[in-house]
This record gives C-alpha cells, sequence and structure tokens, in this order.
C-alpha cells in the first residue's frame, strides 16, 4: 500500500511540473483552509519527525501530522476556526502558537522553531492574523464576518455585498440583475456554497435568480470570498468569476441569534421631483433567527437559520402616460370594465423565506462528515417587470422555491493523504403564472400598457406564463497529498442537471399597432380594417388603386405547433446538459519566499440531443448544401445537432513572493485559461423552434394579401395544417465551442503600518467564442435558405424565413487597475475601500437571448466592437466598521459608479444626432455608413451611500440586544435603471426594469445575540 501511494505521488508530481507553464491559483480549497510550514532547532535546521498537535479551540477538533525529512508538515482538509498549534520532538522544547486563524481557501504558513530541551516551560509564540497574505496568487477579495452581519445591506442579499469587491458590477440580463466580474457576462460565473454549485442551470445565474435573490439569513454566513480572477484548477464552470459561501457550523457552546427590520414609507424619500412617478409606498419587514450547539459535545453539532421577508410596494405611476384620451376611455369601459384603472398604481409583493439545518460529525479522529438542507420560497406579485410605463396587465407572479441537500465527507489516510467527497442534490421551480384579466373566450389580455411615441400592442409577453424546474446531482472527489514542500490535489467531478419547462412563447398573440388611433379603428372595425399609403383608410381589406396598404397592424406574432401539436406539446421538453470535469493542481514552496501555484483542469459539457433527428427535421435538405446567389457563396451554417464541447483544457499558473521574508511585501501574479458553460435557455429554441416542432406564425397588413389578413385583436389564427411555410429556424452552428477566457493579473500589496495594507492589481481578461445570435438567412446575405423546400406552392417555394443561428463568434476584451487599502483585524475599526478604473470591450453584449439581434447589419460586426454594455470606467466602493466612545458602531458602505454606454441613432443626413438608438438599424445612416456601437453615454450613472447606527445593551452573561438604525441611499441620489434596448416596444428581449432606482429609505430594527 505504502508503494502504491508513493508511485501515485511520484507520477502526480511529474504531471504537474511538466503541465505547469500557464496557470493561476485560487482558493487551495472551497470549503476549508491549510497550514503549512516548516519546524527548525535553535539552529535553524530542519527537524525531522517533530509531531505537530492542530485544535481548534470552539469544537475541540484536533489533527497530528508529523514533518518529512526537510522539516515541512501540511494539514489539509481543516474545518474552518481558530487553532492551537503545538510543536513537539524528542531532545527539544516544545513550541505553541495560538490563535492561528483558518479562513475558507487559505493556506496558513507557520515557521515553528523548537526551543533547548533544558527548560521545562513551553515556548509560546503570540500575533494576530496577518492583513497581508504571503502566499496567495489569485486576486480574490474577503469579507469577513463582521462585515457581512455588519454592513448596512438593503433586502439583507448576500450577492449585494460582492459589488463592494474589485471588478465586480452589475449588468442588467433578459431576468434581472446580474453579476459581472472581471468584464465577462453575468451568465458565465459561478456561485458555490459550501462546496455546492448554487447556480441555475437553464438562465445560468444563481439560483432563486434576482427577484428576489433571499436564500439564506445572512447571519448564517461565516464568509464570503469573491475571487475575480485567479482560481486554481479546482475551479471551473466559470469564464468569469467565483464566489465562494460559507455558512456557519455548530460549536461546543450553543449560541444563536434573532433579528427584525423593518422599512416604512413614513421613513423614507419620495421621488416627487420627477413627473413619471409619484411617491412609492412601501413597506418591508424582515425577521428571523439562528441557533448552533452541540448535539454530542466535541463529536457532533447543528446549526439552523430561518429568515422571513413581507414585503407590499405600491408603485404609483403617472396615471396620465398614456397621453391619448380616448384609449383611456377605451381601457376603462371594455370587457365589462375588467381593465378599468390599468394605469394607475400597481400594487407588488415581494415575500420571501428561506430556511437552513446543518449538522457536523467527527466520526473518530480521521472522518468528519457534514449535511446540508437548504430552503427557499418567494412569491411576486406583479413581480415580472418594473417599467414605469406599463401597466397592471402587463405583469404576471413571480414564483421560486428550491430544495437542496449537500454534504461532504473528508477523511485523513494518512499524516500525508486526505481524500474529500462532496455531493448535492437540488431542485429549483420558477413558475411563472398569470392571474390577469382574460376575454370572454378565456384568452388573456395582458401587456397593454405599451404606449411609445403613440406606438401601441397588445398581447402577453412571450415569457408569460411559464412552468419551469430543474434538477442538479453534483459528485466530487477530491484527494490531497503532501510531500516535501508540495501540496499536491487531483480530483473528478460530475454535475447532472435537468431543466423541464413548458414555453409557449406568443401562444396568445401579440400585436404591434402602428398608432393608438390604428388599434382603436382596428378594434371597432375588425381585421377589414387597413391604412393605405395615401392617408386613407377602409374597412374592406383593401385600398385605392396605385396605393398600398400601410398598417394598422405593423407586426402581429403567435406561437403554433406543427404536424398537430398543441402548443404546449410543442413547447413543453427536458433538457439534459452533463458537465464533467478533473484537475490536477501542485501548491510548491520552493523557497520559504516564494509560493507557486499550478495545476490543470480538463472539462466537458455535453449536451443533448435534438428533439427531432438531422435526417427528419424541416430543413434537413438544407444540411451539407452551399448555395451562391449575387451576394456570394453561403453553406448552410448546421448539421442539425447541438455540439459538445470535450477539448476544455485549461492551464493555470499563480505565484506568490513575499519580497523581504517579513510577510509585508508581496509581489502576486497569476494567468490561466478559464472556460464557461452554456445555460440551457440557449438550446430551448434550437429543440423546439425547428421547424417540424413549434412554429412562430407572422402577419402584418401590408402582406394581407399575400399572407391573409391578421386576427381580430381578441381572436387567434388557426394553427396551419402540414408543413410550415417559412417557419422562423433556430439552429447551432456546427463548429460552436463554449467561451474560452484567457486572464492575468499582476499585484503588489504592502502592509503600511501594523494591521494596515495597501494594494494595487492588473487585470487582463481576453474572450473569445462568445455566444452571438445571427440571421443567416438575412436580406444582406440574399436569403440563400428562403427558398428550395417543397411547399404549398410547389418544388422549391418554401424555405426559412429568420435562421437564428447560435454562433461562437463574439469577443470581448476587459483591462482594469484597481488601487485600495484594508484594515482587517482591529475590532473597533475596520475597512476596505477600493477604485477601479477598467476599458472592457467587445462586438456583442446579450447574455443569453435569442429572441433578438444586437447587430446594425449581420453581414459587418466591424462596427459592433466598442465600448461593453458592461463598461463601467470608474467604480468606488468602501466599507467601514467603527466602534466610537460609548459603544455606539456606526458601520457605512459607499458605492459609486460612472455611466454605462448606449449607441447614437443616426440623423436624416449622413451622421449621428447624439439621440440614443432605439434599435440598433437606427445606427444605419442614408449613405449606408453605419455608426460606431456604444459611443454615447446612459443616465445610469450610480451612487449610494448607505449608514447603519447601532448601539449593542448587555443584558446578561453573553446576551446582547442590538437597537439597529439603518439609512440606505442617504442623498437620495436619483440611479436611473436603463434596459438593455434603448426602446422597449421592439423589444421582447426579457427587459424588466426601467426607471427610477430606489429612494432614500430608512428602516429600523433589532438584533438579540446569544
Amino acid at each position: 500500500m505504502n508503494k502504491h501511494l508513493r508511485c501515485i505521488s511520484w507520477c502526480s508530481l511529474l504531471l504537474a511540473v511538466i503541465i505547469a507553464p500557464p496557470t493561476i491559483s485560487a482558493q487551495s480549497q472551497a470549503t476549508t483552509g491549510i497550514i503549512r510550514g516548516k519546524v527548525l532547532d535553535p539552529q535553524d535546521q530542519p527537524v525531522a519527525g517533530a509531531v505537530i498537535v492542530l485544535r481548534e479551540l470552539s469544537t475541540n477538533f484536533r489533527r497530528t501530522v508529523r514533518t518529512q525529512s526537510n522539516g515541512a508538515f501540511a494539514a489539509s482538509l481543516l474545518p474552518l476556526g481558530t487553532y492551537e498549534v503545538v510543536a513537539r520532538a524528542v531532545g527539544f522544547q516544545e513550541v505553541r502558537q495560538p490563535g492561528v486563524v483558518v479562513r475558507v481557501g487559505e493556506t496558513v504558513n507557520l515557521q515553528l522553531r523548537l526551543g533547548e530541551a533544558v527548560i521545562l516551560e513551553a515556548i509560546e509564540v503570540q500575533g494576530e492574523p496577518p492583513v497581508v497574505d504571503a502566499s496567495q496568487s489569485e486576486a480574490a477579495t474577503r469579507l469577513p464576518t463582521e462585515a457581512v452581519s455588519g454592513l448596512p445591506n438593503n433586502g439583507r442579499n448576500f450577492l449585494n455585498l460582492t459589488l463592494l469587491t474589485p471588478n465586480v458590477a452589475i449588468v442588467q440580463g433578459p431576468d434581472g440583475d446580474e453579476l459581472s466580474i472581471a468584464g465577462q457576462r453575468g451568465i458565465h460565473n459561478n456561485i458555490s456554497v459550501d462546496g455546492a454549485d448554487f447556480n441555475n442551470p437553464f438562465f445560468g445565474e444563481q439560483r432563486g435568480g434576482q427577484r428576489p435573490a433571499f436564500t439564506f439569513n445572512l447571519d448564517a454566513v461565516q464568509e464570503i470570498v469573491v475571487v475575480s480572477d485567479g482560481a486554481n484548477a479546482e475551479f471551473g464552470r466559470s469564464g468569469g468569476g467565483f464566489v465562494n459561501v460559507i455558512t456557519k457550523s455548530g460549536t461546543n457552546e450553543l449560541h444563536g441569534s434573532a433579528h427584525y427590520f423593518g422599512k416604512y414609507d413614513g421613513l423614507s424619500a419620495d421621488a416627487s421631483h420627477l413627473t413619471q412617478r409619484l411617491s412609492p409606498d412601501f413597506n418591508q419587514h424582515q425577521f428571523g433567527f439562528t441557533l448552533g450547539g452541540p448535539l454530542v459535545r466535541d463529536k457532533a453539532f447543528f446549526f439552523i437559520a430561518y429568515d422571513q421577508q413581507l414585503f407590499d410596494d405600491t408603485r404609483q405611476t403617472d396615471p396620465f402616460r398614456i397621453s391619448n384620451a380616448d384609449l383611456r376611455a377605451f381601457m376603462d369601459t371594455a370587457f365589462g370594465g375588467a381593465l378599468a384603472g390599468d394605469y394607475l398604481s400597481i400594487d407588488r409583493t415581494n415575500d420571501a423565506r428561506a430556511a437552513l439545518a446543518k449538522f457536523d460529525f467527527r466520526l473518530g479522529n480521521k472522518h468528519n462528515l457534514s449535511l446540508k438542507y437548504n430552503y427557499t420560497w418567494s412569491e411576486q406579485k406583479n413581480g415580472t417587470f418594473d417599467v414605469d410605463v406599463w401597466a397592471r396587465s402587463s405583469n404576471a407572479r413571480e414564483k421560486d422555491r428550491s430544495h437542496a441537500i449537500n454534504g461532504s465527507f473528508s477523511s485523513v489516510l494518512s499524516s500525508q493523504l486526505t481524500n474529500e467527497f462532496r455531493f448535492q442534490w437540488a431542485r429549483e421551480d420558477r413558475p411563472r403564472p398569470y392571474n390577469g384579466p382574460r376575454f370572454a373566450n378565456g384568452r388573456p389580455f395582458p401587456d397593454t400598457g405599451a404606449d411609445f411615441a403613440n406606438g401601441f400592442r397588445w398581447g402577453m409577453p412571450f415569457f408569460i406564463p411559464v412552468k419551469d424546474h430543474d434538477t442538479r446531482v453534483q459528485l466530487l472527489d477530491n484527494v490531497t497529498f503532501a510531500t516535501g514542500d508540495h501540496i499536491i490535489k487531483f480530483g473528478a467531478e460530475w454535475n447532472r442537471t435537468e431543466t423541464v419547462q413548458t414555453f409557449i412563447g406568443f401562444a396568445n398573440g401579440r400585436f404591434i399597432f402602428s398608432s393608438v388611433d390604428g388599434f382603436l379603428n382596428y378594434v371597432a372595425n375588425g381585421n377589414g380594417y387597413v391604412e393605405c399609403s395615401d392617408g386613407s383608410s377602409s374597412t374592406t381589406g383593401s385600398c385605392p388603386p396605385g396605393t398600398t396598404i400601410t398598417g394598422p397592424v405593423v407586426l402581429y406574432l403567435q406561437q403554433a405547433g406543427v404536424g398537430g401539436r398543441s402548443v404546449e406539446d410543442a413547447g413543453t421538453q427536458s433538457i439534459v446538459q452533463h458537465d464533467v470535469a478533473v484537475f490536477l493542481q501542485d501548491s510548491w514552496k520552493p523557497h520559504p519566499n516564494l509560493t507557486l501555484n499550478y495545476g490543470v483542469r480538463w472539462e466537458a459539457q455535453v449536451e443533448p440531443s435534438p428533439i427531432t433527428s438531422p435526417e427528419d427535421v424541416f430543413f434537413a435538405p438544407f444540411i451539407g448544401q452551399t448555395v451562391t446567389n449575387a451576394q456570394g457563396t453561403f453553406e448552410f451554417p448546421s448539421n442539425g445537432k447541438i455540439p459538445n464541447d470535450l477539448d476544455m483544457f485549461q492551464p493555470r499558473f499563480g505565484f506568490a513572493w513575499d519580497v523581504k521574508g517579513t510577510g509585508r511585501t508581496v509581489i502576486r501574479g497569476s494567468a490561466g485559461l478559464f472556460y464557461a458553460r452554456i445555460p440551457g435557455l440557449n438550446l430551448a429554441s434550437v429543440r423546439s423552434t425547428n421547424g417540424s416542432i413549434g412554429q412562430t406564425i407572422f402577419r402584418n397588413s401590408e402582406l394581407t394579401g399575400v399572407l391573409g389578413p391578421p386576427p381580430n385583436y381578441d381572436q387567434l389564427l388557426p394553427a396551419p395544417a402540414g408543413s410550415p411555410v417559412l417557419p422562423d429556424v433556430f439552429v447551432f452552428d456546427k463548429d460552436f465551442s463554449n467561451p474560452r477566457t484567457f486572464s492575468a493579473t499582476f499585484g503588489f500589496e504592502q502592509e503600511i503600518r501594523a494591521g494596515v495594507a495597501g494594494f494595487v492589481n492588473y487585470t487582463h481578461a481576453r474572450t473569445d467564442n462568445l455566444t452571438r445570435f445571427v440571421n443567416r438567412n438575412d436580406a444582406v446575405f440574399g436569403s440563400p435558405w428562403g427558398s428550395g423546400l417543397d411547399g404549398p406552392g410547389g418544388p422549391g417555394t418554401n424555405g426559412i424565413n429568420t435562421l437564428t443561428v447560435v454562433e461562437s463568434s463574439a469577443k470581448s476584451r476587459y483591462n482594469g487597475i484597481t488601487f485600495g487599502f484594508k484594515r482587517l483585524n482591529d475590532r473597533n475599526l475596520q475597512f476596505q475601500a477600493n477604485y477601479t478604473v477598467s476599458w472592457d470591450k467587445s462586438d456583442d453584449d446579450n447574455e443569453r437571448d435569442p429572441f433578438s439581434f444586437r447587430y446594425a447589419v449581420a453581414n459587418n460586426f466591424d462596427p459592433e466592437y466598442n465600448w461593453s454594455d458592461r463598461d463601467q470606467r470608474h467604480r468606488f466602493n468602501a466599507w467601514v466598521l467603527a466602534r466610537l466612545p460609548g459603544n455606539i458602531v456606526i458601520n457605512n458602505r459607499l458605492s459609486a459608479y460612472s455611466a454605462q454606454p448606449t449607441s447614437e441613432a443616426c440623423g436624416p443626413g449622413n451622421v449621428g444626432t447624439g439621440q440614443r438608438a432605439v434599435v440598433p438599424q437606427d445606427r444605419i445612416c442614408p449613405n449606408g455608413t453605419i455608426l460606431k456601437r456604444n459611443t454615447l453615454r446612459k443616465d445610469n450613472a450610480f451612487f449610494s451611500w448607505d449608514i447603519r447606527l447601532s448601539r449593542p445593551f448587555r443584558l446578561s452573561g453573553n446576551t446582547m440586544l442590538e437597537a439597529i438604525f439603518e439609512v440606505f441611499n442617504v442623498t437620495n441620489t436619483d440611479n436611473f435603471r436603463d434596459p438593455v434596448s434603448g426602446g422597449l416596444l421592439f423589444n421582447f428581449d426579457g427587459t424588466v426594469r426601467s426607471g427610477l432606482g430606489e429612494p432614500r429609505q430608512a428602516q429600523v430594527g433589532a438584533r438579540l445575540v446569544f
């Protein structure tokens, strides 16, 4: 057995050295920490065979290791906490070092010097945790327990705290705000809680989404670490950054907390200085508790937590935002008054609850078992949209609930060898039911509140209603082997995710009208009403000779099944994805002043097969074909399959150099490759909207003579029989591959004075193979696939209308420099402050929306390469925890971000107007010039200063009551939120936020700790 283990260790070491060149290093452990070091005699010579005893003080956990021939020792998989470390050897006096703090992912380096044997008392080495981590090679920021629980946090959302760290920003995705780390798309992050993925596999964001991201009690969080760059080979499935959250565990002492926070309209500011919206009226209550302690002293522990939120918000939108009086009168009287007052105030709820139960077991001296259950529930009435100009009926009920069970089993196999097995089973349900008004025939009619520049649209938003749930099974095993100055770790991981969804799109029809008058006339006269190019109108469906039909229906869309399928059958599918990975990494200290972290990770993402096989799909005759026309020669982009990516090799390297050997001056750097996973949403339309399962029926008034008239406003078209005619088709490019990011960092950190450090970091991230959605049947290509298939008109008369191809042809480039200061070890004053100046460019910023094209013309992407939608040139964050005389605590957080880009519209001449482009086509000038994307800036600069004032009162023993008063956005700054695109009339990408941000709010609270 020993021979076998030696063989494994040397083979692993040899392989690690061979593959070393490009890697980085982030946290060395996902849920635990490491203590390593050397034992020396009084003459500074290494001591072999010394016994090192490590004891965690709160649980009495013990680990014993021995030094090797060079005096080195390493203890991996250590539970987090504060340790006493004792070193003993025959003939020497033992040395004891108390107060050794082990935090998640950290490697604590110790140098223990034994004393002469003639002295009987043990030598005790004192010292507080260093403010500079001399072995950290990654760009990582740690938010300690005191900051997590003590900083003002509007909504008590743990992800809100990550915005205080460098290189982290907010990007608005199709489903709400998402984190952007180091300039990467929000769907390319990986969020982990207690070593288990905490991501939604379909949408790509964190579990629970953003409405709200209310997932557990903040008092249950022990640490949050944000790794913006430099993660080691253990961490994957992300081209962006990593957020690692560790929850608390029970100890030998019974501890707990209880809290209440309340926000009231009377304590808050209003927005009466704006004409778009009057004063909001809201109330919010948050309450919960934690409790932890021993089940069996020194052997078994428990920790439970609960939190609940009750929220009622009346958004007073402008009742006259629909300028047309006739339309307001129509809405108040039609349909039996079902839509009366549709433009008055909108009541929203944001109710949520979360529970956590965690159990830790010490199974003898060598085995530890941890089990955790996490439950979340949330429901938001009228929560789908927060857009000032939309009506009450434009909304649905946002619901989310999840159950997750995860755990770990760690074993000490020898003094040098440890093993960790982790697992997770999770299910999240995200239904979006619609309970709004309906026609007499049962059809719903929401989204009546879109009156933009006298345009009007009518019909259900395409992602209401939705039935959706996903499940995840995650298994991984890691082996850690310490030999000499090396800590070698290798492991394997398997993730299986399945999303089951019913998505019916525009099954209930979607109209866009040329004007409000056009809509009202269409309602009064039926679909025979048309508008003509000479300004006249008709109720017979035809215009005078010499004129053409121009309206009033600009666009009508309706989802339907193919081949007799119902729209529900066509929109229901199961998407199963497999993510597998193996990794090997080494942390090597060739010199006490130098740490090298290097390794390699291989990942594969295995996608589901299409529902319809390539030989049976509607467009099968096009597969493998090439078409030549006046615009060029074009090969059909798809083979009818969804490509797997099986060769995601990711070498990584990082170093940390303690320049003077004092732990006060450190130079660190990292470089490596990272691959992002593809969320299931990008696959859904490819599998269902392929011309063989589902189709979108298109009509408008202008093509009435060709396609037939649109239906009456309260009716649907019958589903076409047989094969569809000119359907929209979604396919994957046959050469598609997952996004690949090369990132590198270089940093310098210096302890300025005792407990205070300053740092500067440079980050570069270069991403290729970003996902882009392109119409490869666009007219600029001569619509090469618009004909050639058999249809009702005979052979060759049918084809594809819009051919949406999921490509990996986009790119982004990010460069950022961060300056900062921190002080973390002083009970009376802790702070972090950072300023980042960055430059973020890309040629496509579509997060995961397959329904919108973000380019001006399909055959020229050069004008698209400019400042990314995520580009915030300047970001400043600071937080301070301060204890004043009289035991008054004042905690502050401040954030200031510059505005993000938007595109300029071309005017009637050949130059831009300085106005926003509503759609990308607005950038096409009359002379054919295409304006470069994102040359202007939105009005969405952000500034917020939040304060918490509190005063703890000791009741008895260790019981304390803290009175709390918090103010958010102290200066009442108008932090405007902008949609992804400038205009909303033709916007189908899921914009959910627009208008004014939160005004100044205040809340009172109380917290009991025992």
